[in-house]
């Protein structure tokens, strides 16, 4: 039995590495004409399982290695059960870090376009000039769904796979109002620098509604740490009174019921403070 555990351990370590390297490749790169390398990493990208499957098959391997050590069925349970949600949820702040930081450098995107429309410069020439100059990692967005039209795609249809993509209200605004302006045929330059000005206030207002619940937020934070400091500090001051916290059935099931209610304590709170403008 250890046999096998050892062996599933480090099969799921060698393809949960093998993942995160594939995984580094910028998409964009994998695509690029003519690079014979970024389409073998991309097809390789392709072949591997999917995310969540490696996630749980560490997170399995990683329990059974403390299984082996401890013998504990909490700590073992705990692992595995941190092993799955932590993964998940670092992607998944890495995700809205990405995509804030897209929703940030959009009135500067299009302030950039309409300076150039405004100039003289065709919606080409002035998205490619954002592209070219602009800052990352809009810039790359921008220069995929340039990609897509130059390969024959129709340009209001690269602008719905770059709002699909980016998957904000910024982008859908910015989507819909170069499509309505191509088809209405307005002044392109003055309807994107309004929308600049009208995403900037939003953002600020946003910014302001961060400021004011940030108690709130703080809050939720500090009604989910408190019952785990208490619980430490209870088991350093006697050991011997929370030891069945730990090695009791009954311990287990008070520590995991208490667990589930802080979890839901958290959500509310943070739905709570979560205002949409």
């Amino acid at each position: 039995m250890a046999e096998l555990l050892l062996l599933l351990s480090v099969g799921a370590l060698f393809g949960g590495a093998l993942w995160l390297l594939f995984l580094s490749v910028s998409p964009a790169a994998a695509q690029a004409p003519g690079d014979r390398a970024g389409i073998s990493r991309k097809a390789l990208i392709e072949m591997l399982p999917d995310r969540r499957i490696l996630i749980v098959m560490g997170a399995v391997s990683c329990a059974g290695f403390v299984w082996l050590l401890t013998t504990h069925p909490l700590m073992c349970f705990l692992t595995l059960v941190g092993l799955i949600v932590i993964p998940n949820k670092a992607y998944e702040i890495l995700h809205k870090r990405r995509l804030a930081l897209i929703d940030s450098q959009v009135p500067d995107m299009l302030a950039m376009a309409a300076g150039a429309m405004s100039a003289g410069a065709s919606l080409m020439v002035a998205l490619e000039s954002v592209a070219r100059d602009g800052p990352a990692p809009i810039k790359r967005e921008l220069d995929m769904m340039l990609r897509e039209v130059r390969l024959g795609v129709d340009m209001d249809i690269a602008l719905d796979n770059l709002a699909a993509r980016v998957k904000s209200e910024e982008m859908l605004m910015v989507a819909a109002a170069i499509k309505i302006a191509r088809e209405s045929g307005g002044n392109l330059s003055e309807s994107l620098d309004k929308l600049s000005r009208a995403v900037r206030d939003r953002q600020n207002m946003e910014k302001k509604i961060l400021a004011l619940t940030a108690q709130g937020r703080m809050q939720a934070w500090v009604m989910a740490a408190l019952p785990f400091g208490m619980l430490y500090a209870l088991f350093k001051l006697d050991e011997r009174a929370m030891a069945p916290m730990f090695h009791s059935v009954l311990g287990w099931g008070v520590f995991l019921a208490v667990c589930l209610w802080i979890t839901v304590g958290f959500k509310v709170i943070k739905k709570i403070m979560d205002i949409d403008v």
